[in-house]
């Protein structure tokens, strides 16, 4: 824990910072009578609910369908508010202050834990192992991430980790064979040199590689490359900063390799001015044959481009010494502490991951399952398995420690980022991996000095 205290409002502002850098880009019958499984709630309860529109509209509007089908089905009224994903944190802040929050709503884990700082939270502790037993248990290591001091306050409803998306057709034409599953740093350097020689050679070259080269990468290739290579930059305590001491080497190897594939022409020419959306429009574009970002790529080509969508392959991001990959809880589940109905909250929450209402969802959307029971759904026999398989090797924020902090979503959001920094400073500004690592070594750990 902390040795230094910070005000709420500290902690809020320093965790707005992840909020916004984790933010990337034929409907189902109603509910059956009795869905969900709980008991029928009295005719003369009510509850409101938030919810957020995502990039699978299709998924929001059946959300809210089975919402309001539970809600008639068990004698409920439901109020359903909706609003734009990038609203969260906006609208959910000040409800804190104002003490107008719902009685439950989705929510990104991010707000979850400034929520859960400003106490405005209902433990969730005993419906946690409740519904991972009902459903067969939940995936590997959410149980750690969720729990604080030994208190869940949040739910995971949603895994969204950044997957590798390439174009299978032209890797097929240069003869190219991809591997099964996660690839390796390796494969993924060589067999898209390869495809790329090959599409220069019929007179329309696709660059190798649509990664960004800025100082916040918000597509995470170089954050899971430095994870993949063994370059921590802090302890399993989340409270050291231990780079440079202890890292020096893994960090170093990271680097030479993030600077040949840089010599060997795989990033793009404008790299470093990549945006949030510039390798979605690369991809989208048909401008490069690899990108790394979330899964809405590929749900949005399959509504707006079909044949690329059909030409798409997807894997869990690259493996080397590890084959973790990040993720993140897109949608969790809370409840207000001030919740007015506790008991049919919990009801709603409950029958939210029932299969009636989890499964179709999930279907409509671009995210992974968070209970076992979802593994053998149909859906992730074919391109979409790489969702399901990213997501159980996924490692949360905070990774190596159990859980992120305040400390690390400060050094994390800032706009000197140091694993981006690393990068820019060996890719583009000519620094030597060793004086690269020693400044952000430095910068990492005058930023943790705050709070440890």
């Amino acid at each position: 824990m902390s040795s230094k205290q910070f005000s709420r409002r500290d902690f809020l502002r320093m965790s707005a910072m992840t909020a916004a850098g984790a933010a990337l880009v034929a409907c189902a019958p109603a509910a059956a009578p009795g869905a969900g499984g709980s008991s029928a709630p009295g005719a003369d309860k009510s509850l409101s609910f938030w919810m957020w529109n995502t990039f699978a509209p299709p998924a929001d509007e059946l959300m809210q369908e089975k919402l309001n089908g539970w809600a008639e089905a068990n004698g409920v009224t439901i109020d359903i508010s909706r609003d734009a994903d990038p609203n969260m944190q906006t609208k959910v802040m000040p409800a804190i202050e104002a003490g107008t929050l719902p009685d439950a709503m989705f929510i990104n884990s991010g707000v979850g834990l400034q929520m859960t700082d400003a106490q405005a939270l209902e433990p969730l502790t005993d419906l946690f192992p409740e519904i991972g037993d009902a459903h067969g248990g939940w995936q590997p290591r959410l149980d750690s991430y969720v729990t604080r001091d030994g208190v869940i306050t949040f739910l995971p409803y949603s895994i969204d980790t950044p997957m590798v998306q390439f174009r299978r057709d032209l890797y097929e034409e240069a003869g190219v064979t991809v591997p099964e599953g996660q690839w390796t740093w390796d494969e993924t350097r060589d067999l898209t040199l390869e495809a790329s020689k090959y599409t220069e050679d019929q007179g329309n070259k696709l660059y190798g590689w649509g990664f960004g080269v800025v100082k916040l990468q918000h597509d995470g290739w170089c954050t899971d490359l430095f994870r993949n290579y063994g370059a921590d930059l802090w302890d399993e305590t989340g409270t050291k900063i231990i780079l440079a001491d202890e890292k020096m080497a893994e960090a170093t190897a990271a680097l030479n390799y993030a600077k040949e594939c840089w010599d060997l022409g795989l990033f793009p020419p404008d790299a470093a001015a990549y945006d949030y959306a510039a390798n979605n429009k690369a991809y989208l574009e048909k401008q490069a044959l690899l990108v790394i970002n979330a899964a809405s790529i590929y749900v949005a080509a399959q509504e707006s481009d079909p044949e690329l969508a059909e030409a798409t392959g997807l894997a869990p991001k690259p493996k080397a010494l590890r084959d973790t990959t990040d993720a993140g809880l897109r949608y969790t589940v809370v409840m207000s502490k001030d919740s007015q109905n506790k008991e049919t909250a919990t009801d709603l929450i409950r029958a939210l991951f029932d299969s009636d209402i989890y499964a179709p969802w999930l279907e409509k959307g671009f995210v992974a399952n968070v209970l076992k029971e979802y593994d053998s759904l149909p859906m992730w026999e074919g391109t979409r398995k790489a969702f399901n398989l990213a997501a159980q090797i996924g490692t949360y924020g905070g990774y190596p420690a159990p859980y992120d902090n305040a400390a690390m979503s400060e050094l994390s959001g800032s706009p000197d980022a140091p694993v981006g920094s690393m990068v820019v400073r060996v890719l583009i500004d000519g620094w030597t991996p060793e004086d690269a690592i020693a400044e952000a070594d430095e910068f990492s750990k005058r930023v943790f000095s705050k709070y440890f």
